[in-house]
């Protein structure tokens, strides 16, 4: 469901994943006075509130998957952006809710926020307030036992900070929109720390410094918060290929095999896990188990095999990951690696894979928005591909592509440049295609929705 009779109505105002904020654009006394406005719809159900610099997704969705295995019969997900669809953004752990629950919260929804604008005509409304606001009367509508909340941005000024939750969850911070959250992972850190509130436990993944820590404890006790909780820096993790040659990964402390790889994954996933148990503490590890290992993402290493590939036959794999900071990306050129030794090694078992080029480094399809770390973020890819197509990351994201292409050209990819996503999207596929290789398309997941859109177009199929 696209839900056109609300995304029109919410394109009217201010979207900051379009165009640069600043930092006074940010405040939360608006949708305060929204939610008192509407009955305070934000806390019609107990909530997760997740924030960080990555993993957020993750996290929500491993949350909310959870929640679910542990009997919740109605579980409502709140994440950004919106991959393919308007409702990736507002939904139900098993997929959207009912066009009847959309409509019914957007009516109200409409009334209230157009009589808000006409008494208050010089307050400015944005994109992200309003969308908060519906997926707290969606959740409303649809009588949700549960909620997750993502943060947008930050934390302390993000919209979503209404709420009052069970747990708070602070994924591990990097280096990302200094320009409005600060130009040190302290700032940032203080940022995301806004979210802690009195009597709530607090789940922190691991951090680069002890000073990011320091800056977590700090407000933790100031707002005397409930139970803080730091996670360890490394976790043993496993992997192994499926019967369908998708990476899958063991996680020694929680006894579970993740659908979600990389060990970052295995981070969001015990942050998640020992969320689940300080908010629901007679939880039981079966819920937390299959909650976990039933968790899946669209554009988190997202692998489609040869056999999905049916436009694109000599393809061995797709990767699609919409990594997009420094440390994800060095995090998804480890899993590639540990995934193509896996493949090389099944080759000697299997003879559907001798016909590719699986010696061979994959194709690199990337793109990233205007203000990402595109040095750092070239530097961590050379070595593990010879070859890329630089491109724009869809026509949401302005991207920087001069600054990406001189970038790239600083390392040993050979690189070529292709404004127009679309033909640099068919050039990859054919070029993966002609030689037999795989090929990865990374950077943003704007490229990546645009990527599962053109494959759909070509051959539906159930992924």
């Amino acid at each position: 469901m696209d839900l056109e009779f609300a995304t029109e109505f919410f394109d009217q105002f201010t979207n900051f994943e379009r165009i640069q904020p600043v930092r006074t654009d940010f405040r939360l006394d608006k949708l305060e006075r929204l939610c008192e406005i509407f009955g305070r719809p934000e806390r019609a159900c107990p909530c997760f509130h997740v924030a960080g610099s990555k993993g957020k997704g993750s996290i929500t969705t491993f949350s909310g998957s959870i929640l679910k295995a542990s009997g919740k019969k109605t579980v409502g997900l709140y994440r950004s952006p919106a991959l393919t669809h308007f409702t990736d953004r507002i939904s139900e752990v098993d997929g959207p809710f009912s066009e009847a629950v959309y409509r019914a919260a957007f009516d109200e929804l409409k009334v209230g926020a157009e009589k808000f604008r006409r008494e208050n005509p010089h307050t400015r409304l944005t994109y992200f307030e309003l969308v908060t606001l519906y997926a707290f009367l969606v959740f409303r509508e649809a009588k949700c036992d549960y909620a997750v909340y993502e943060v947008g941005l930050g934390g302390r000024l993000d919209a979503t900070n209404v709420v009052d939750p069970k747990v708070a969850i602070i994924s591990t911070i990097e280096l990302e929109h200094t320009e409005i959250l600060g130009d040190t992972l302290e700032k940032i850190a203080a940022e995301k720390a806004g979210i802690i509130k009195p009597g709530v436990p607090v789940v922190v993944g691991p951090q680069k410094s002890k000073t990011v820590k320091d800056v977590f404890r700090k407000v933790a006790q100031e707002k005397r918060a409930g139970e803080l909780v730091f996670l360890p820096d490394e976790l043993k993790t496993g992997y192994f290929l499926d019967d369908e040659k998708r990476l899958k990964m063991h996680v020694d402390a929680l006894d579970v095999d993740l659908r979600l790889v990389g060990d970052f994954q295995a981070k969001n996933a015990l942050a998640t896990a020992t969320a689940a148990r300080l908010a629901l503490p007679t939880i039981s590890d079966e819920a937390v188990k299959s909650g976990l290992e039933r968790a899946s993402l669209p554009g988190r290493f997202e692998i489609l095999t040869n056999a999905e590939l049916f436009d694109f036959p000599k393809i061995p794999y797709l990767v699609l990951d919409g990594a997009h900071t420094e440390g994800s990306i060095k995090g998804s050129v480890a899993t590639l690696a540990t995934y193509r030794d896996l493949l090389a090694k099944e080759r000697t078992y299997d003879s559907c894979l001798t016909d590719f080029a699986l010696d061979e480094p994959p194709l690199l399809l990337f793109a990233c928005a205007r203000g990402k770390q595109v040095e750092e973020m070239s530097r961590a890819l050379d070595g593990a591909f010879s070859e890329v197509i630089l491109t724009k990351p869809g026509d949401f994201k302005k991207p920087d592509l001069p600054r990406a292409e001189q970038a790239f050209r600083q390392t040993s990819l050979k690189t070529t440049l292709i404004e127009d996503y679309q033909i640099a999207l068919e050039t990859a596929l054919a070029l993966a295609n002609e030689t037999s290789r795989g090929l990865v398309v990374l950077g943003s997941l704007y490229l990546v929705a645009e990527a599962k859109k053109y494959l759909r177009s070509l051959s539906p199929s159930p992924w």
